[in-house]
């Protein structure tokens, strides 16, 4: 197969056929914001407020120009591909409209072989960004309540107001000669999991025959067959294998992915496929027995992931934007953001709704290293309508994802989107929407759980403090955050060890970024010396205002555990430690409630631009926040915990914790003894020592010995509690706390 690439120009106009301006040159993948920034040089788009230079852009059209210029041999064909085009748009060749279309993932294959032999000039019009009309509050991520379009680029607490559009992936001319053109591929196990029935489907071109083959992930052919075609001929072949190696998530198994090649003499195309049955069980619920329920009704949704018959703990966090222009997104940084996952003991991600839809490289490399996907498709936080033009797009996007993602082993769980069933949203599971996505899912991937929205019934989001409530700035001794009116009710931690939730998936605490990040990616020295709620940097990158007035900063936060702060520096730091702290508690506790809970998914992963303070454990593009390394401790296979239910004592209180064995791993553990010190400058007190009974695989253990200790004035205001178990240095923890 020959394919070229083409030379670009750039325009816009005020309508698609009104005067241009003066052409630029165009990149491709890209977007129009990227190649305006770079013609008309404008500063770094993350940096400051210079994201409001992009916003003239929302409501221009833009013109994409260049030319075919091919020739033909006898037999071949020509095709002009389009992964993605984002978002409204036109395709005019020569003059003609030969394609427009809504919807940015699904792409666009024109035959364009009767161009051959001359140079013709071919656009792409990009219309502006859509806005719903009457939207309740205009300006707001409100406008994309009837578009697919990431919801989160119309702003959100962690993202700007900057809308990207343009030609976000790949566009090519391919030509080659007889051959099939696209690849698709369905399985079913058997009951007993020997067997898989595998449906591949073929769209061809031409006639000719190809051979289809499944590789295993050793390499070796373990199926191959010949088909003929004739032009434009679907092909549909079915075939099974047994003893297909099972895919498991990571810490359950190993992650075999196989391959599936159509191969004709011009063209040969690929793609993964991994075999797993997934099923979404019913938690188990000691205090409201199924059998007890009556009237019978409606039941916390199921929430626990069965994978090849075994029940899995998920742990993991919500992957959203990870750039503002999808376009940067790149293998490189997929992997290395991907890396932070799996060195962190994850197992799944929630792709959460508001953001766009990955490459394909992340879907394979999430395969590989069995991380499971929670994906969401493209609604959130929205009244979603029920009209035909929406449910058209939403249908058309919607299919083409899942036959684009289904075999990939990866995919635990679809999901509608996002907090729909809510008083912001307005959404029920009889939304045409929402009854539509189960359709589908149910029609092109019946194997998978289909949930319509997270969070459901029996369900926990929330909350994204580490104070569960937080009403003004706190004891503000430098005179940063403003206000100082303060009402705290509880640390999370301490309402977490009362609730009964089956599953978390979203829940933080928010943590600020170091200086030195702050200063290289954010604003200038003079701004971060003017720090506070009057500076619109600061408001801008979340410190203030992001949700309600004080978020994500949280001076409040800092009064309550240290009574106060004495400069930017000392906020920032003091955030990052209260943060670094309350994560590791809250996923250990989680943990602590299985079997009940199923899930325990942070908000949030990452971020797509620089963040001044926020839920993350990464701040843009990849950097580790102390956060991160507590919750990589926290989700080791097989840990020792305390459960103390705060991370704050005042001075006079007897602090009592519990000890725990908790166990994720395959193997059961023998009997262990545990030791608790209290380490001061280095040296080691014994506050405790105790005899856990034996731990089965993937249980946990609690003692029947209480760890205590007098919080005297003559602790530091931040003291270490260490667990060591005898024999097994791979299990000891530790536990910074805080005294007041």
């Amino acid at each position: 197969m020959n394919v070229q690439h083409f030379d670009w120009t750039l325009s816009h106009a005020k309508s698609k056929d009104a005067q241009r301006d003066e052409k630029i040159p165009a990149t491709v993948p890209g977007a129009t914001g990227l190649d305006y920034a770079a013609a008309k040089s404008y500063p770094p788009y993350y940096f400051a407020k210079n994201y409001e230079l992009f916003g003239w852009m929302e409501n221009e059209y833009f013109i994409y120009e260049s030319t075919l210029d091919f020739k033909l041999a006898d037999g071949e064909y020509a095709y002009l591909c389009f992964d993605g085009i984002d978002y409204e748009y036109e395709i005019r060749i020569d003059g003609d409209t030969v394609c427009k279309r809504e919807g940015m993932f699904t792409p666009v294959r024109i035959d364009v072989s009767k161009y051959a032999g001359c140079a013709v000039p071919f656009e792409v019009i990009i219309y502006p960004i859509p806005k719903l009309k009457g939207a309740r509050r205009p300006g707001t991520r409100d406008e994309a309540a009837a578009c697919c379009k990431p919801a989160s680029s119309y702003g959100w607490d962690w993202h700007p107001r900057l809308v990207p559009s343009g030609i976000w992936k790949d566009a090519r001319l391919e030509i080659h000669g007889a051959a099939p053109v696209s690849l698709d591929a369905s399985y079913r196990l058997s009951d007993d999991l020997r067997q898989a029935d595998i449906t591949v489907e073929l769209d061809t071109v031409g006639m000719g025959a190809c051979q289809v083959s499944l590789i295993a992930p050793n390499g070796v052919s373990v199926y191959e067959a010949s088909a003929s075609f004739a032009s434009g001929e679907h092909i549909k072949l079915g075939f099974e294998i047994n003893e297909p190696q099972l895919w498991y998530p990571r810490g359950y198994g190993e992650h075999p992915v196989y391959t599936l090649v159509a191969k004709s003499e011009t063209k040969t195309i690929t793609r993964k496929i991994g075999f797993r049955r997934v099923k979404l069980l019913r938690n188990f619920d000691d205090k409201n027995p199924v059998e007890n329920s009556f009237p019978k009704s409606r039941l916390p949704a199921p929430a626990t992931i069965e994978i090849n018959g075994v029940r899995v703990f998920a742990k993991g966090s919500n992957w959203v934007n990870t750039e503002i222009f999808p376009a940067l997104m790149t293998k490189e940084r997929y992997s290395e953001l991907l890396s932070y996952v799996v060195d962190a003991n994850m197992n799944i991600l929630r792709l959460w709704g508001g953001g766009f839809i990955n490459h394909d490289c992340f879907y394979d490399m999430c395969d590989e290293a069995g991380i499971m996907l929670w994906q969401e498709f493209m609604l959130s936080c929205n009244l979603h309508p029920d009209d035909d033009k929406y449910l058209s797009v939403l249908k058309q996007e919607a299919s083409y994802i899942i036959k684009n993602l289904r075999t990939h082993p990866a995919i635990t769980l679809w999901c509608g989107g996002n907090e729909l069933f809510n008083s912001w949203s307005g959404l029920t599971d009889q939304s045409h929407p929402l009854r539509m996505l189960n359709s589908l899912c149910y029609e092109l991937d019946r194997f998978t759980p289909f949930n319509a929205t997270s969070p459901l019934a029996g369900m926990g989001h929330g909350t994204y403090n580490t104070l569960f409530e937080v009403r003004g700035a706190g004891k503000d001794e430098a005179g940063l955050g403003g206000d100082i009116a303060c009402s705290v009710n509880e640390e999370f931690i301490t309402v977490l060890t009362r609730s009964y939730f089956t599953a978390y998936t979203e829940f933080g605490s928010s943590g600020g970024a170091t200086p030195e990040y702050i200063k290289k990616y954010i604003m200038s020295e003079a701004d971060y010396a003017d720090c506070g709620k009057h500076n619109p940097v600061w408001v801008a990158h979340h410190a203030f205002g992001a949700w309600t007035p004080n978020d994500w900063l949280h001076p409040a936060e800092t009064d309550y555990y240290f009574g106060g702060y004495k400069s930017t520096d000392d906020l920032l730091e003091k955030s990052l430690f209260v943060q670094k702290a309350s994560y590791k508690a809250l996923f250990e506790e989680m943990r602590k409630q299985w079997p009940h809970c199923s899930m325990a998914i942070n908000w949030d992963f990452n971020e797509p631009w620089p963040c001044i303070a926020g839920n993350s454990l990464l701040n843009w593009p990849a950097v580790p926040k102390p956060a991160y390394y507590a919750v990589k401790e926290a989700l080791r296979p097989t840990i020792a915990s305390i459960r103390t239910g705060k991370n704050r004592y005042l001075t006079g209180e007897v602090l009592c914790a519990e000890l725990w064995i908790l166990n994720d791993s395959p193997e059961s553990k023998e009997a262990l003894t545990v030791s608790a010190y209290l380490e001061l400058d280095g040296d080691k007190k014994l506050l405790a020592t105790a005899e856990l009974p034996p731990c089965p695989a993937r249980e946990n253990r609690k003692s029947d010995t209480t760890l205590t200790l007098d919080v005297t004035e003559d602790l530091p205001t931040i003291f270490t509690l260490r667990l060591e178990v005898e024999g097994h240095p791979e299990m000891n923890s530790y536990y910074e706390l805080m005294r007041r």
